[in-house]
């Protein structure tokens, strides 16, 4: 199976659960948190088929996700929070929690990037389209003192969420393989005859084998052993003298 083929159908695996995660926070009582779980579907995408398609997935689960609840709450969380996060945790994936120095700076990271989205939300919901929502933001809000207090919760349940994220992440991925590119056979000539590279073989797809470095390692045992024939000046040696040396008769 060809890189891409393999790339695409992984992206579209991806973006199948991150969906089937969406339609169960739009139907289901389940609050925002299966759209915490499609964002990791959106984080392997990334780091297994490379950030277009990463992109892709979080497109198409946003568009079909505000399809399902409309302008909502939950749709706002998964847009400006969410999905993002998980495009950007596949860039910032080296900062993980099982060192003192890089757990320290993650946190710092989420912290701020939690509080700046859940501010956008929170602004979107309660000065701009503040009627018909699902959620009552603003009466959270005042019930529990304030938009910083609630900001302040937000954290403090958001950032253990990351270090969650970031352990669950480093598991899945051992499960789902690296897709790397092999190098392909070069075109054929205008002759019709398929171009060669020397003395590298190709099977029946196209890719490079393996019994092309086997050739070449043991090409190189072959002129080493030539080499040990050779005299201290540099000069191969006659033949009779070799046999000469191996019956006697070299004296």
């Amino acid at each position: 199976m060809r890189a891409n083929t393999r790339k695409l159908t992984t992206a579209a695996v991806c973006t199948a659960l991150a969906i089937l995660l969406c339609v169960c926070t739009a139907y289901l009582p389940l609050s925002v948190m299966p759209l915490y779980l499609a964002a990791l579907c959106i984080f392997i995408a990334c780091r297994r088929c490379g950030v277009v398609y990463g992109l892709l997935c979080a497109a198409a689960s946003v568009g079909l996700m505000f399809l399902m609840t409309g302008l909502s709450v939950k749709w706002f969380v998964f847009l400006f929070m969410f999905a993002p996060y998980g495009i950007a945790t596949s860039f910032a994936h080296k900062f993980d929690y099982f060192r003192l120095k890089r757990g320290i700076v993650r946190g710092l990271i989420a912290a701020v990037y939690f509080n700046l989205t859940f501010g956008m939300i929170y602004v979107l919901a309660v000065k701009v389209t503040g009627v018909g929502l699902d959620v009552p933001v603003a009466d959270w809000a005042g019930k529990l003192g304030g938009y910083y207090v609630l900001a302040l919760i937000a954290t403090a349940v958001l950032v253990p969420l990351d270090v969650v994220f970031t352990g669950l992440s480093a598991v899945l991925l051992r499960y789902v393989p690296a897709i790397k590119d092999k190098k392909r056979r070069p075109p054929a000539s205008d002759s019709g005859v398929a171009a060669t590279d020397g003395d590298t073989r190709y099977d029946i797809f196209g890719y490079e084998t393996k019994r092309s470095v086997e050739t070449f390692e043991s090409g190189q045992k072959g002129e080493s052993g030539e080499k040990d024939e050779t005299s201290v000046d540099g000069e191969n040696k006659p033949d009779d003298e070799k046999n000469g040396r191996a019956d006697g008769l070299g004296e």
